[in-house]
């Protein structure tokens, strides 16, 4: 490189040497020049011919200087170019050897060429060998098990933590395993999923027996506690319906033997230490007796479903719905043990009842806990069946007390037109039985196909009231309208609508307070009350006109008022025959009574008011004993005051 700059550098120094070299010193220029400066000194005299001379001296000075110069530069430019003639050879021996340099890399590149093409190849196969490296260990880390959580499932360790950890990790691996067999027909995830499959089916038939195993040790506690794992076994098990029903199947078992060992202890020995006393020690008291085994059982269902609650309590959102399932079917086999022994206890208690009032409240018992445990367990459950058909027995044991009170309720029909002591007696314990009903306590928040089904099993006792009632006024009524042979003598009409006001008053009366069970009941009795008071009025009507003697609907003259009006008069004045207020008197109502006979005598004296008119345009019209007749016609104002 430095001899290619000497060069470079010595061949401009040459070309600018021959320019000077080459430039002719008697050019046109310099003779111009040398004239013009003869021509002022000629015209410039002695002077400018002494200034010429000394320019001639100066001239040959100059000539010889240019000269001695010209040898001294032409010196100077041998030597320069003995130089140049030096770097030429270096750079010629340089380029030389350059060359020679050329030749032995060009040789070596050629020799080295098939080694680097060799050693690039195997570079690219590395880095090829290192891709599919990692990609068969996310390959084996996403699709397959390590060999150390192989052999966890292997062992079958359900007590260690690893198992769970190791039984996911296959779960998702053949999840992933599935999705790639489905996007390609690739044998090797075919395979893995074959394997995988049978870990995974070996895991969870261990993992079952497992659970079974825990279950049946929980069997022999009295206060079981469900341990961490076996909730996470359960969890993994929600999955697998044919896995997880057998394991709820063994844990139903155990908690339905636990649960009647645990119902028949409280029973017979009650708690620990005695405190609380057995059950069966207050069998004396029906009502304690049946409600002490009730809230028994309602206490265990809290605690049943607490249990439940707890062990499912490791169950993801999307098994909630399995979870819920699985725990109302849990609850519902727990509860069965303690369906019968409570059946035939409670079915031998009402069946010794005998007063209705007694069979109520065990009724009004098993109606509130049917209630709360409608609320709790799933509609086909057969303790929840047990429960609403003790109380619909209950209930119709209940209705055959008061229909054998209501059959007798009504008998032998007494002057005074009474209500008989059976029906007092019987109206008596309907009101204490509504007194008891009123002052239950009910949830009211059951569902509606639970509160369906204790409808059809039992309806409300307000109704069953009511159609007992009403068939007392039915039989009542009968009782008044036909007398059987060997009875008391045939009732007056009148005296048959005062006996069944007599007695729908009391039914009345005894039902009043009970308005929100006996409303609709109210409403018949008070609308049948005042028809039976209308028909009351135009009887009493009708005994006025018939015991006046006086000729309502027939035609008037002379001979019948004169035959009519007189005794009329007597009657009127006696105050006997035509008194309402004894008539009524009978009526257990005076209210009704005086209200029945002023419509009764206000009726009669509008009637007597038309006759009277009639009559005394008859009595002003006769010749005969004209004054006389309406001297005899007392004005309707009389006969209203003296009624």
């Amino acid at each position: 490189m430095q001899a290619a700059a000497d060069k470079r550098a010595a061949g401009s120094l040459g070309r600018r040497v021959q320019q000077i070299v080459q430039q002719p010193l008697d050019g046109a220029a310099v003779r111009a020049a040398l004239e013009a400066l003869a021509l002022s000194a000629a015209g410039a005299g002695p002077a400018a011919a002494a200034a010429a001379g000394r320019h001639r001296d100066v001239r040959g000075e100059m000539q010889e200087r240019r000269q001695q110069m010209d040898a001294e530069f032409v010196a100077a430019l041998e030597q320069v170019n003995s130089a140049f003639g030096a770097v030429e050879d270096s750079v010629a021996r340089l380029d030389g050897e350059c060359a020679a340099l050329r030749s032995q890399i060009n040789a070596a590149l050629r020799a080295t060429g098939g080694v680097a093409g060799a050693a690039g190849l195997l570079v690219d196969e590395r880095r090829e060998l290192a891709a599919r490296a990692r990609v068969a260990g996310g390959f084996l880390e996403r699709f397959a098990l390590a060999d150390d959580e192989a052999a966890e499932l292997a062992r079958g360790a359900v007590g260690e933590d690893g198992f769970f950890a190791a039984l996911d990790r296959a779960t998702r691996a053949r999840s992933e395993c599935q999705k790639l067999a489905g996007a390609s027909q690739a044998t090797a995830a075919a395979d893995l999923q074959r394997e995988l499959a049978a870990q995974e089916e070996a895991a969870f038939s261990g993992l079952l027996r497992w659970v079974q195993a825990e279950a049946r040790e929980l069997a022999r506690q009295d206060a079981p506690e469900f341990s961490r794992r076996l909730k996470q076994a359960l969890a993994r098990l929600q999955p697998h319906a044919a896995l997880f029903d057998a394991a709820t199947a063994e844990i139903a078992r155990t908690r339905c033997e636990a649960l009647a060992r645990a119902f028949i202890a409280a029973l017979v020995r009650g708690g620990p230490g005695g405190t609380p006393r057995p059950i069966e020690a207050h069998a004396a008291d029906p009502q304690r007796y049946v409600g002490d085994m009730l809230a028994w059982a309602h206490q265990a269902c809290a605690s049943e479903r607490e249990l439940l609650d707890t062990l499912f309590s490791l169950a993801g959102p999307a098994a909630d719905v399995t979870a819920g399932s699985a725990k109302a079917r849990l609850l519902a086999t727990a509860l069965e043990s303690i369906a019968r022994p409570l059946e035939i206890r409670v079915q031998q208690t009402v069946a010794e009842l005998a007063e209705p009032a007694a069979v109520y409240r065990v009724d009004a018992l098993l109606e509130f806990y049917g209630e709360l445990f409608a609320l709790v367990c799933p509609p086909d459950s057969l303790f929840l069946a047990t429960v609403v058909g003790l109380a619909a027995a209950a209930r119709e044991k209940l209705m055959a007390c008061l229909d054998a009170l209501a059959e007798a309720a009504v008998g032998d029909v007494s002057p005074a037109l009474d209500v008989s002591s059976a029906l007092r007696t019987l109206l008596s314990v309907v009101a204490d039985v509504l007194r008891l009903h009123a002052d239950a306590v009910s949830p009211r928040t059951k569902p509606e196909a639970a509160a369906a089904a204790a409808a059809a099993a039992a309806p409300a006792i307000g109704e069953c009231v009511a159609a007992i009632l009403e068939r007392v006024l039915d039989e009542a009524h009968a009782a008044a309208v036909a007398h059987p042979a060997g009875r008391a003598p045939q009732l007056q009409p009148y005296e048959q609508t005062m006996l069944e006001l007599n007695i729908l008053g009391a039914m009345h009366d005894a039902a009043a307070p009970f308005v929100d069970d006996l409303g609709r009941w109210l409403e018949l009795c008070e609308s049948r009350e005042r028809a039976l008071c209308d028909q009351l009025c135009a009887q009493l009507v009708a005994i006025l006109k018939e015991k006046s003697h006086l000729p309502f609907g027939a035609a008037l003259d002379v001979d019948r008022i004169a035959a009519c009006w007189p005794r009329f008069n007597r009657t009127l004045k006696a105050a006997v025959d035509l008194d309402l207020g004894r008539i009524t008197a009978r009526l257990r109502s005076h209210v009704t009574a005086r209200a029945a006979a002023a419509h009764a005598a206000q009726a009669f004296v509008a009637a007597y008011a038309e006759l009277h008119a009639r009559a005394a345009a008859v009595a002003a019209g006769s010749e005969k004993g004209g004054p006389e007749l309406l001297a005899a016609l007392h004005p309707p104002e009389t006969v209203a005051a003296l009624l």
